[in-house]
C-alpha cells in the first residue's frame, strides 16, 4: 500500500487530470472515423479518459499530434483498461490491425470508452446529484464539504479569520471552524491517533502528543525515520491540534488544539504495509483514542483482511476512522476507503478553494453514497526543525486531518454517542445546504449576496449578479449547474438553471447550447479566431432580442473581415477548403469538398449559409467543447 502523501503543484506543461472537465451538456464523446483527420491542437482544458477492451483483438491507442501524425502510446489487450491523462482537444485514435475497428475523438468528457464492437459505447463519469434521505450526494464531492457550525448545531459567525497571510485561515473558515471554536468546542478531553510515519517535534504540537507506539521499530519511539515523508505526520498533527497562539510569520492553527495526540508509526519513508497498519489500529483503539486520522491511501481495487478487521473493531469500539480519500485520480473509493462504504469509517476528498472544484489529484467517490466528505488542504502546515511549509494541494492527507478534528469536537460534544451517530453528525453537517431562491418561467435577474447562495432559475433565460469583478471569483461547470466560489472569503454560490453570470467587468454565459454557444462558435468559424468580447457581446444581445443565427452569419459574410479572409468573391472550391483549413483545421477530402460546393453552385446554399453547417457541425462542437464548456466571457449589452 502507498502513503496517499501531499502533492505538490506540477508544472503547468504537466498533464494532470483536473475534474471540472469531467461533464459537459450532452454527458458524450463524439466517435469519428479514421477519415476525419482530426489533430491535437491547445484550446482545451486538463482531462482524462478510461479506456476498455471487451473484444477479442488487440486495440492500439494512438495520439495523434499536432502535426496530425500518431504517435503509439499504448497497445491493449482483450479484456484490458487503460486510463490516460490528456486535455479535452487533444485528439485520439483506436483502431485493431485487421482494420475492423478504428475511430477517432477528442475527449471532451471524463469516462469510460468500452470497445465491444466496431461501434465503441460511452459511460460519462459526470458530475450528477443524488437524492439520498440525508442529503444529496455529488458523484464528484460525495456529501460536500465539511461544515462544522451545521455539525455541531452552532451558530455560524461566518468567516471571522483573516484572509491573507501565511496560515491555514482560507481553508478553517470554509469549514466554520471558527464557529466551533467561539461555542466552546476546542476537543477538551479527546484523544486522537494520528498513524502515519510518526510525528516530527515541533513547538505547534509537542504539548499536545502524550504517547505512541512505533510498529517498524517495535518500540515506544515514534519519530519519524529521515527521508521521504518525515513532516508528513508532523503535518496532519499540526492541522488537528496546532496551538492558537497566533503571530506574525508562518503559522498553523488546529481545528482541535486542545485534543491530544497519540502517534503512531505504521510505515517510513518506503511507506507502509497492511499488517502495520491494523496492529497500529488496534492499539490505538486500546490506549483511548476515540479517532483516528489515517492519511494514507491506495490506488488497489481492494484492501487488506486484516485491515478492514481492524476498522471493524474500531468501530465496534466506537472510535471514528477518518482515511484520506487518495490521490490517484480515480472514480470511486480505492484501497482501505473501501471500508467507509460499509459504513464503518469516513473517507475524504480533498477541495481546491480557489477553483470551487475537486483539485485535479483527488479521487473521486463515484455514483453510490457512502460516507465521503470534502475538506481543503491549502495553507501552512508545522514541518520539522521549527519551520513550516505551504502546500496549495496538500492532498487528501492534508484534507482528512480537518475531518478528524471535526470528530474530536463532535466527541467532546457528544461523549456518549456511538461512532455511527458522529459519522452521520460529520454527513448532515456537509449535506446541509441554503435553501435555493427559485425562478419563474421567465428571464429571471438575481443578486447574489455575501453568503452561501443557491439559485434555481427554471426556466427562460437567467442570470445572476456579482458586485465584483470575474477574477475575484472560481467559477465551475458540472452535471448539477454552476459552482461560483469567492476566492477572497470562500463563499459558495449554487446555481441550477441558471445561463450567464454579469461582474463588475464582463459577463460570463453557460448556455453553450443555446445563443452563446453559436455565437463563439460562428465567430471562429468566420473569422478563424477568439471573439472579441465586445463583438461577442453585440451579436450575443442581438440574438437574445431575436435574431437568428443564420441573421448574423449573413452579417459576418459581408463584413469586411470576412472579405479580407475569403475574398471579395471566391470560387466556390477557394471558399469550402478555407472553411475546412480555418474550421476543421484539415483538408477536406475529395468527396467532401465536392458535396459543398455542388451546394453552393447548384443548390444555391448562400455562404453564410455554409459557414453555419460549419460551424454547428459535430466536428467543430467538439474541437470547441472543452474551451466553452466553463463558461464564454463576451461584453454584456442590455
Amino acid at each position: 500500500m502507498h502513503r496517499s502523501r501531499p502533492m505538490p503543484c506540477l508544472p503547468s506543461s504537466t498533464i494532470q487530470p483536473k475534474h471540472f472537465t469531467g461533464s459537459s451538456m450532452n454527458d458524450s464523446i463524439s466517435f469519428l472515423p479514421i477519415s476525419a483527420n482530426i489533430i491535437s491542437n491547445d484550446t482545451g482544458q486538463l482531462g482524462r479518459f478510461v479506456l476498455t477492451n471487451k473484444t477479442t483483438d488487440t486495440l492500439s491507442l494512438y495520439w495523434i499530434d499536432r502535426a496530425g501524425v500518431l504517435q503509439k502510446y499504448a497497445e491493449l489487450a482483450p479484456a484490458q483498461t487503460w486510463q490516460q491523462s490528456t486535455s479535452t482537444s487533444h485528439a485520439w485514435l483506436v483502431k485493431n490491425a485487421a482494420g475492423s475497428i478504428g475511430f477517432e475523438f477528442y475527449p471532451t468528457v471524463y469516462g469510460e470508452i468500452t470497445v465491444a464492437s466496431p461501434t465503441p459505447s460511452f459511460t460519462a463519469f459526470s458530475e450528477r446529484t443524488i437524492h439520498t434521505p440525508i442529503g444529496d450526494w455529488d458523484t464528484y464531492k460525495g456529501y460536500g464539504l465539511i461544515d462544522m457550525a451545521a455539525s455541531l448545531g452552532v451558530p455560524d459567525i461566518g468567516y471571522t479569520l483573516p484572509i491573507g497571510g501565511q496560515n491555514n485561515n482560507l481553508a478553517l473558515n470554509l469549514v466554520h471552524a471558527p464557529s466551533a471554536w467561539k461555542a466552546g468546542y476546542t476537543g477538551a478531553g479527546v484523544t486522537i491517533a494520528e498513524i502515519d510515519v510518526g510525528v516530527a517535534p515541533s513547538d505547534e504540537i509537542n504539548q499536545s502528543v502524550i504517547g505512541g507506539y512505533d510498529f517498524e521499530g517495535n518500540d515506544t519511539d515514534a519519530t519519524p525515520a529521515i527521508g521521504a515523508y518525515r513532516d508528513h505526520g508532523l503535518g496532519a498533527t499540526s492541522i488537528m491540534v496546532g496551538r492558537h497562539d497566533f503571530h506574525s510569520g508562518p503559522d498553523v492553527s488546529g481545528v482541535a488544539p486542545d485534543a491530544k495526540i497519540l502517534s503512531v508509526r505504521d510505515g517510513g519513508p518506503n511507506g507502509g504495509n497492511d499488517d502495520n497498519m491494523a496492529k497500529s489500529i488496534l492499539w490505538a483503539v486500546d490506549h483511548g483514542a476515540k479517532v483516528l486520522c489515517i492519511p494514507q491511501g491506495s490506488d488497489r481495487p481492494t484492501y487488506g483482511q486484516q485491515v478492514h478487521d481492524a476498522i471493524q473493531y474500531a468501530f465496534d469500539h466506537n472510535v471514528v476512522t477518518v482515511f484520506a480519500g487518495g490521490n490517484s485520480s480515480i472514480y470511486g473509493a480505492s484501497g482501505p476507503a473501501l471500508a467507509a462504504k460499509e459504513g464503518i469509517c469516513i473517507a475524504v476528498g480533498n477541495y481546491d478553494v480557489t477553483a470551487g472544484a475537486p483539485f485535479g489529484s483527488t479521487n473521486l467517490p463515484g455514483d453510490t453514497p457512502f460516507p465521503w466528505v470534502m475538506a481543503a488542504s491549502t495553507g501552512y502546515v508545522a514541518a520539522p526543525d521549527g519551520t513550516y511549509k505551504y502546500w496549495l494541494d496538500g492532498g487528501t492527507s492534508y484534507a482528512s486531518p480537518y475531518v478528524a478534528g471535526l470528530a474530536a469536537l463532535l466527541w467532546q460534544k457528544y461523549p456518549n454517542a456511538t461512532a455511527k451517530f458522529i459519522i452521520d453528525k460529520i454527513i448532515a453537517g456537509a449535506a446541509s445546504s441554503p435553501t435555493a431562491v427559485t425562478g419563474t418561467a421567465q428571464d429571471d435577474l438575481f443578486a447574489n449576496t455575501a453568503a452561501n447562495d443557491a439559485f434555481d432559475g427554471g426556466a427562460g433565460l437567467d442570470t445572476v449578479t456579482y458586485q465584483a469583478a470575474h477574477g475575484a471569483f472560481a467559477l465551475r461547470r458540472d452535471g448539477a449547474g454552476i459552482t461560483v466560489t469567492d476566492s477572497g472569503t470562500g463563499a459558495v454560490d449554487t446555481l441550477v438553471n441558471v445561463e450567464r453570470l454579469r461582474f463588475s467587468d464582463m459577463a460570463v454565459a453557460f448556455d453553450t447550447d443555446g445563443a452563446a454557444g453559436q455565437a463563439y462558435r460562428l465567430y471562429a468559424a468566420a473569422f478563424n479566431r477568439t471573439p472579441d468580447l465586445n463583438g461577442l457581446g453585440f451579436w450575443l444581445s442581438a440574438m437574445d432580442h431575436g435574431k437568428s443565427l443564420n441573421d448574423v452569419a449573413t452579417a459576418f459574410a459581408g463584413s469586411d473581415e470576412f472579405k479580407s479572409l475569403y475574398g471579395a468573391n471566391p470560387a466556390y472550391a477557394s471558399i469550402v477548403a478555407a472553411l475546412y483549413h480555418n474550421v476543421l483545421h484539415r483538408d477536406p477530402s475529395q468527396t467532401e469538398s465536392s458535396f459543398w460546393v455542388g451546394q453552393l453552385q447548384d443548390k444555391g446554399m448562400a455562404v453564410s449559409a455554409l459557414v453555419v453547417n460549419f460551424s454547428e457541425s459535430a466536428e467543430n462542437k467538439a474541437q470547441l467543447i472543452g474551451t466553452i464548456q466553463n463558461g464564454i466571457e463576451y461584453t454584456y449589452y442590455a
